[in-house]
């Protein structure tokens, strides 16, 4: 739930930052929190997918998208705080869903790297489409450390679950993603990018 709800924020930020309608703004927070858990299940051939089976899903997504529609223009402008607040509610987003989708698939008996790569989709592809459908390019296209701290987060989750309390686990995996995901951002570190020489 919780992290529905940071999904679903970053979403309406996305909205805010590039000034669409209240109903777009509903879409992309709809499409944000459900797109990766969606596309998992369909992939595992977890069907019906998660939300169809519970609506508390929709509830919290639409609670959320209304409070932040009414809280999003109280936002400071300047200084970056705007940026860093979806930043901040992408990088928790990511880190909870990444390590929930992984934990789903090894629960449907799935081999360690699958889970891992369900666990990748689950995290980013809400995202991903959510920037798609804005004139933004998703975060995993624009060298930022993004999937690559939801599958070092997914590999410690794997390997430490043998080892570590589940819980534990799930901690240690959803910190290394959101302290990779935070490192990135305040120090501007990039994954290298791919292009012809001059």
């Amino acid at each position: 739930m919780l992290a529905t709800v940071t999904l679903a924020a970053s979403g309406v930020l996305q909205a805010a930052r590039c000034q669409i309608d209240f109903f777009g703004a509903l879409v992309l927070a709809f499409i944000c929190a459900l797109g990766g858990g969606t596309l998992r299940d369909v992939l595992m051939g977890a069907t019906p997918v998660f939300w169809l089976t519970d609506l508390r899903y929709l509830w919290i997504i639409l609670g959320t998208s209304l409070l932040m529609i009414a809280l999003v223009h109280k936002i400071t402008p300047g200084k970056g705080i705007r940026e860093r607040l979806l930043d901040i509610a992408d990088a928790a987003g990511l880190a909870l869903f990444a390590i929930l989708g992984t934990q789903k698939a090894l629960h449907y008996e799935l081999v360690a790297p699958a889970a891992v790569v369900m666990g990748v989709v689950t995290g980013i592809a809400g995202g991903m489409i959510r920037d798609v459908l804005t004139p933004t390019t998703p975060f995993v296209m624009r060298g930022e450390i993004y999937a690559v701290a939801a599958i070092l987060g997914a590999i410690t989750y794997t390997l430490m679950r043998l080892i570590s309390p589940e819980v534990t686990a799930m901690l240690l995996g959803m910190a290394v993603i959101f302290l990779l995901r935070l490192a990135a951002i305040i120090w501007q570190l990039k994954v290298p990018m791919l292009k012809f020489r001059e």
